[in-house]
């Protein structure tokens, strides 16, 4: 089942899938206000850009949001299958 996963996840409708998952994730990130790191450590970084907290929760909210947008980026605009070796 696992390998019929990662063939699936190469192909390209599973590289399109999968990028538009990791986009819509990383800007739902972004959009929502920041939430503590983790519930047991008091210490949650953020600082105040234009009225907006960005903390921890941004940060991975703007690279997933790069890395989906580049994934998707390259299903519509390459001519061909983007092989990802699976070790």
């Amino acid at each position: 089942m696992l390998n019929k996963l990662c063939i699936w996840t190469n192909s390209r409708d599973g590289q399109l899938v999968l990028g538009i998952a990791t986009l819509v994730g990383g800007l739902h990130l972004i959009m929502t206000e920041p939430q503590p790191l983790l519930s047991f450590i008091p210490w949650n970084p953020t600082i105040t850009v234009m009225g907006k907290e960005l903390g921890a929760q941004t940060l991975v909210g703007m690279v997933l949001t790069v890395a989906g947008g580049c994934w998707v980026w390259d299903f519509c605009c390459a001519d061909e299958e983007i092989e990802i070796e699976v070790i």
